[in-house]
């Protein structure tokens, strides 16, 4: 059998039990006092003095993997923590050992695609090239995922000062106000309020608990109204009308946007018509000629031009994104 048709079928199987492994393994489970024994972790020892530092620390471990062996290599390095924060902050359920195999099974399965048509020095290249691509598209689905879930909490986020506000008006308390305003709201925000009050509740301080929430969300928005309360919380103020004023102001963010999206969206459509044009007509050639075409793929000189076409088909596509990505 073609060793090709091996390597191929050997991908696909492993694909295909890391993605049934992911959906039916083995999960933690209640027996046998499971949630009492997680529990512990946040109980303090009666007979030794437990600091703020060392709850909180319990409260930020991690972890990384279903595996224990696993979880503890994996957090020998800085990037599973940047890679945990980047799915928190995207809402995706996964830990960092299932995303890092869901990345390298992708890379795999393009990487061997190519094969398809024959070992060639062209053909080894444009496999790690494919290879790169795929490693690299579950990072950008879950970077957009993030990028969505951010302009949600952003659009969240002046209703939520409103009945914060209101409370703070009535006599409620700051987390006091946190919680009606989060029972009152959907998600992904009021997902986020309420973890930050469990973790306050839990022996962390409203300061960490809040710094804790920004660091998650990773929105401009959002960093705004925590320094608002950072400040108030230091030097005193009526918080109730400051965070009147930055919803305010977030509101005049947002009709700016508005305003910058209307006066560039024929430019944005201009670079979208331009950009697939190539494409296009690259389709069409290869449906009316393809033996023409074909130059493209089976001549050296065919190969550096399509080579270039699509490094600058992919550089114009970053400088037009750079050039309209105007900052408020």
């Amino acid at each position: 059998m073609d060793p090709i048709v091996i390597a191929i079928a050997l991908v696909v199987l492993l694909a295909v039990f890391s993605i049934i492994w992911g959906a039916f393994g083995p999960k933690a489970t209640e027996e046998n006092g499971g949630m009492s024994s997680r529990l512990d972790a946040y109980r303090p020892d009666y007979n030794q003095p437990v600091t703020t530092d060392e709850k909180v620390a319990k409260l930020k471990q991690r972890s990384y993997s279903g595996v224990p062996i696993i979880s503890v290599f994996l957090s020998q390095f800085k990037g599973s923590e940047k890679a945990a924060l980047h799915l928190e902050r995207a809402g995706v359920p996964l830990r960092v050992g299932e995303y890092y195999m869901m990345r390298w099974g992708v890379g795999a399965i393009f990487f061997v695609i190519p094969l398809v048509f024959g070992p060639s020095l062209f053909i080894l290249a444009v496999c790690f090239g494919m290879g790169f691509v795929g490693y690299m598209l579950p990072s950008v689905y879950i970077g957009n995922k993030r990028k969505s879930r951010m302009n949600r909490i952003n659009g969240q986020l002046v209703d939520f000062l409103g009945m914060v506000s209101n409370s703070l008006k009535s006599g409620y308390g700051l987390m006091q106000s946190f919680e009606f305003a989060s029972r009152q709201m959907d998600g992904p925000l009021a997902i986020e309020i309420r973890r930050m009050l469990r973790e306050a509740n839990l022996g962390m301080s409203a300061e960490d608990a809040l710094n804790a929430l920004g660091d998650r969300v990773d929105s401009k928005d959002m960093d705004m109204v925590l320094t608002a309360i950072n400040i108030q919380r230091a030097v005193g103020g009526n918080l109730a009308e400051v965070l009147e004023q930055v919803a305010h102001t977030m509101r005049e963010r947002e009709r700016i946007r508005g305003e910058i999206a209307t006066l560039t969206s024929q430019q944005r459509m201009t670079g979208i018509v331009i950009g697939a044009l190539p494409v296009i007509m690259f389709a069409l050639f290869m449906v009316m000629n393809p033996a023409y075409m074909s130059l493209l793929f089976t001549e050296l000189p065919g190969k550096i031009m399509l080579a270039t076409a699509v490094g600058l088909e992919v550089l114009g596509y970053l400088v037009i994104k750079r050039i309209m990505a105007i900052e408020i």
